[in-house]
């Protein structure tokens, strides 16, 4: 594949996690020259061969093809990356603090890595791609002008990612927007010719104050979490009067001032995002003197899904001396990611009160492993259906399409015929056909 020049120029990248190897790869296969940043050497050698250290579809191929032309590359070295550069992306993690605000210490580390490393005789944008709060850039800001003597030819903007595991490359690719927080022409110019081969309608790029950027993320998120947070509190009230959640979805997704997208009601959100910037626009209220009821209602509804649920197991079968089969142990399907993943957390209760646990996951065993070693009471199997003649019950704990249409007859093997569906996934009617049970959220 010939990688299409739009308007090359060359790109510095911080951090080659998640965000920062999505954004580089794309970056270069859009026809710039980029270089990805990290300070982990065994992470640059991995990279160097095109091993990506997580799954995310499309990425590797794309990897592969942009290091082939030459169009990107992986270094330790902040001196021959910043070389001649135009433009910087910051990439690297905030995780969340006890209180709930990002961690800065690593944009701090990068900033002041920069500093050291580059001498700029044009102006340099540096767009922060990393979550965090109102405020963050100006602070950054602040913080280089006490570091560097070039800080007034280092200017920050706010560029937000919004990418979703499992379709991050396509996010990437066909973005919906694409927002610039800034007020400096250079750097809307600039972003303009960074951009340009992902701006296929006048409208994809957003130019905002660089406050409002940093909110458009978390507000995002907030909004999306609180969507599935109200679906699943509306699921308990159909287990309590009869009515059917899959019929209000459908109902209310046909009304286009709602949409029917995050409407699903089932074990609640997980991830590295929603949880963490819940947390984080909570602590932009508090730190404004002012309360946020309804992000606070989100978050507490999402941590009493998974007891709500639990509770609809204990009330089906007697777990002590039982086995159980769980499908599915990522946060949600097409990633390896953990963080946050409720399947996780169902698991780590579980295994207290059962004899055994049986997982499979098509692509996160070797993380689950490592993140499950200290239980022995939790088995990994090779495929789906491995064991399943000795478990009581199938828990469904995330929605991998493989999942979607079991065989019925492995599925009558289950000592109770008994299925827990987490996620409000299978066809409950036909599993009731064949003589199987069947416990959703907010169904019968």
């Amino acid at each position: 594949m010939v990688i299409e020049v739009i308007l090359s120029m060359k790109i510095a990248v911080v951090g080659s996690g998640y965000v920062g190897l999505v954004t580089g790869a794309c970056l270069a296969e859009a026809g710039h020259k980029v270089f990805c940043i990290d300070n982990d050497p065994a992470k640059i050698r991995s990279l160097r061969k095109s091993q990506v250290p997580f799954y995310e579809p499309r990425l590797q191929a794309i990897l592969s093809r942009a290091q082939a032309s030459g169009h990107l590359k992986f270094t330790s070295s902040y001196s021959s990356a910043l070389k001649e550069v135009k433009a910087i992306f910051l990439c690297v993690g905030t995780p969340p603090t006890k209180s709930g605000k990002p961690n800065l210490n690593y944009l701090e580390q990068a900033i002041t890595s920069i500093s050291q490393s580059c001498e700029p005789k044009k102006t340099i944008a540096i767009f922060i791609k990393s979550t965090v709060m109102v405020g963050a850039n100006a602070y950054a800001q602040k913080y280089l002008k006490k570091i560097s003597k070039f800080h007034n030819k280092l200017i920050f903007a706010s560029n937000p990612e919004f990418l979703k595991e499992g379709n991050a490359v396509m996010d990437f690719k066909h973005p919906e927007r694409i927002i610039i927080g800034t007020d400096n022409t250079y750097i809307k110019d600039l972003s303009r010719k960074i951009y340009k081969k992902f701006d296929h309608n006048p409208s994809i790029i957003q130019f905002t104050a660089v406050e409002s950027a940093e909110l458009i993320k978390y507000s995002s998120n907030a909004f999306l979490a609180t969507k599935i947070s109200f679906m699943n509190e509306i699921s308990r009230l159909c287990d309590a009067v009869g009515a059917n959640i899959d019929e209000i979805k459908a109902g209310m997704g046909a009304d286009t001032r709602i949409g029917n997208k995050f409407l699903n009601a089932g074990l609640g959100f997980g991830g590295s995002c929603f949880p963490k910037d819940l947390d984080g626009l909570i602590m932009n209220y508090k730190d404004s003197g002012l309360e946020s009821k309804i992000a606070e209602a989100a978050k507490h509804v999402n941590a009493s899904q998974l007891g709500y649920f639990l509770q609809k197991i204990e009330s089906n079968i007697t777990l002590k001396n039982s086995t159980l089969l769980v499908w599915g142990l990522s946060f949600k399907p097409e990633t390896d990611d953990l963080r946050e993943s409720i399947s996780i957390k169902l698991i780590k209760t579980l295994s207290k009160k059962v004899k055994n646990i049986y997982v499979y996951d098509p692509v996160s065993m070797k993380n689950g492993k490592k993140l499950l070693s200290d239980l022995h009471n939790v088995i990994f199997l090779k495929h789906q259906y491995e064991k399943i003649g000795g478990c009581d019950a199938l828990i469904l704990a995330t929605e991998w399409k493989q999942f979607q249409n079991p065989a019925i007859e492995k599925l009558l093997k289950l000592k109770n015929r008994l299925v827990f569906d987490g996620r409000n996934f299978l066809n409950s009617e036909l599993l009731k056909e064949n003589n199987l049970r069947y416990v959703g959220i907010g169904k019968k």
